[in-house]
């Protein structure tokens, strides 16, 4: 009774559906990040990121081919913006997220819905309505509470993370506009074309690559896990973006500001104030506030129910 009492003040639409997808998207994000943040003090963040979209890429790509779908296409124009632009702010945010607590890094990755919300219309022709706006507001102002000062340090790791955040609003319409195409076929794109680039940064950076940490073999489970959850994560937010509105899925991506702080509090001890705790609830609630209730049906289309009810008993 109770869970059926749940489940009917939720309006499981599509676009509820997206937010989510969006939500479990970004725990895997999180978890993800988190990996990422404790290999930092033992790898190089080029190999982080590389392990990372290689093994991203084997499991679409077996995914894609175990359901008989070509996971190669190479004459979509928006779908390579897609992984061009997803594999530069991939490496911008694999570079902070070893700099800074993972708990800031996403609140400065966390700012993409303002992107989002303000480009939307003009290129997919949705609109951001006050309830969009709204949870903007809201989870911004968690974000501002959350964050400390450092978020106004002019460090390159800030910065990289603010690439990043436009960079994935740009990756948020782009999947938006690509809602037809299977999210295995997008991520299998999308992680090959990233770990080309990453091989490629890592060689003309470094010049000579140093492997000798995947002799540890907690280092090869953690670079696992990273791989695993990250992949996760892009299925499930290419999945989120297909299904619901870019506006309202991008401001749900506000939750996992919420899941990085958790992580930093239970692995690293992080000491939250006052105002923190706020924030984190204000994030919370601008996620929540998106999933609407059900909206009773047109008088009109009871009747129209109750007559065919009818006709169908004659």
């Amino acid at each position: 009774m109770i869970n059926k009492s749940i489940a009917s003040r939720l309006q499981f639409t599509s676009n509820n559906k997206g937010i989510l997808w969006m939500v479990f998207g970004g725990f895997a994000f999180a978890t993800m990040g988190a990996l990422t943040h404790e290999l930092g003090k033992h790898c190089d963040w080029l190999i982080i990121a590389f392990f990372r979209m290689l093994i991203s890429f084997v499991i679409t790509f077996g995914l894609a081919r175990a359901a008989g779908i070509n996971p190669f296409v190479l004459n979509n124009r928006t779908l390579w913006l897609r992984s061009f632009v997803g594999s530069s702010a991939m490496l911008a945010t694999f570079y902070a997220l070893t700099k800074l607590p993972i708990s800031e890094i996403a609140i400065i990755t966390e700012t993409r819905p303002i992107w989002v919300a303000l480009v939307a219309g003009y290129i997919l022709g949705e609109t951001t309505g006050k309830k969009i706006w709204l949870s903007i507001i809201f989870g911004m102002v968690g974000v501002i509470l959350v964050e400390h000062p450092r978020i106004m340090e002019q460090n390159f790791a800030s910065l990289m993370a603010v690439y990043a955040a436009i960079g994935g609003a740009v990756v948020m319409i782009c999947l938006r506009k690509l809602k037809d195409l299977d999210p295995r076929v997008i991520v299998t794109h999308f992680s090959g074309t990233a770990t080309i680039i990453t091989l490629i940064t890592l060689f003309s950076v470094r010049g000579e690559v140093d492997l000798s940490v995947i002799n540890n073999t907690n280092i090869i489970f953690m670079l696992l896990g990273v791989g695993v959850f990250g992949t996760i994560g892009q299925l499930a937010m290419t999945k989120a973006f297909s299904v619901g509105e870019a506006p309202s899925v991008a401001s749900a991506s506000f939750i996992k500001v919420g899941f990085s702080a958790g992580y930093d509090l239970l692995i690293w001890h992080y000491v939250f104030s006052p105002t923190t705790i706020i924030g984190m609830i204000f994030i919370l609630a601008s996620t929540g506030w998106l999933i609407g209730k059900k909206k009773s049906k047109p008088e009109s289309k009871i009747l129209e129910h109750n007559l065919k009810k009818k006709e169908s008993i004659t």
